[in-house]
């Protein structure tokens, strides 16, 4: 018996619930590392360095991965506009270590810094404002909360120093924390099937400053220095949705 083709998918209403999946790349927008130094009491420690050149003022952290997860939301259409809520949850393989050094200049003990940072999951809550442009198809803006949990360390490596750097617990220290922020960006939703659509996004992630401070006691002198950066994510991902 001939066997009917599937009817196209004419005529779209977004409103209701969905859930799907996603998966795509996240990696680093501008991050730089700054060091700074506190010298009290010390003629030589990590603030002199770093003015001088020994320890580098600034570190550009360069990294990517790959960022999947899930997500679920709820669709309300008036007409050509749809209004919506979704939220996401995603596990991300974004890490770096950054080793600069060992830097040598006259008069200096030869030093080198290392660096490290991990971002081990995100989740955003964000409201949707979308344009049907035809039925089939629906472009939107994004933005709301995120929400990550990231890791970032830095430590002092100086074998030669009197006494070694690595004979102190303080020259090394990482720090793991859930931070919130916030994001931004925009995406194209293709509803292909009855229930079924894909969607195409971008992201901008911002998640706040990320501080780690390390200590190091020389000459009965103590000094520390602090690397800083602002975390910042730019994510490019496709999902598949099921609208109930």
């Amino acid at each position: 018996m001939p066997v009917k083709a599937p009817a196209a998918v004419t005529s779209v209403n977004w409103t209701g619930w969905y859930v799907g999946g996603n998966a795509g790349w996240v990696g680093s927008a501008n991050n730089t590392i700054t060091n700074t130094g506190n010298d009290v009491g010390a003629p030589k420690g990590f603030a002199n360095a770093i003015a001088l050149g020994e320890i580098p003022a600034s570190v550009d952290l360069t990294e990517s991965g790959f960022i999947g997860g899930g997500q679920f939301g709820y669709n309300w259409q008036a007409g050509k506009l749809v209004f919506g809520l979704e939220a996401d949850f995603s596990g991300t393989s974004l890490k770096s270590d950054t080793t600069i050094g060992p830097i040598t200049k006259p008069n200096f003990i030869p030093q080198t810094t290392a660096y490290s940072h991990e971002l081990d999951w995100l989740a955003t809550f964000r409201g949707r404002l979308g344009l049907v442009a035809t039925p089939q198809f629906l472009l939107y803006g994004t933005g709301g909360l995120a929400v990550g949990h990231s890791k970032f360390g830095n430590s002092f490596i100086c074998p030669a120093c009197v006494p070694p750097a690595s004979s102190q617990s303080t020259t090394t220290n990482d720090v793991s924390n859930t931070e919130t922020g916030w994001t931004v960006g925009a995406g194209l939703e293709w509803m292909f099937a009855p229930r079924w659509s894909l969607k195409a996004e971008y992201l901008y992630v911002d998640l706040g400053t990320r501080d780690s401070t390390i200590t190091y006691t020389f000459v009965g002198t103590t000094t520390t220095m602090t690397s800083s950066f602002r975390e910042r994510e730019n994510i490019a991902r496709a999902g598949i949705n099921y609208h109930f």
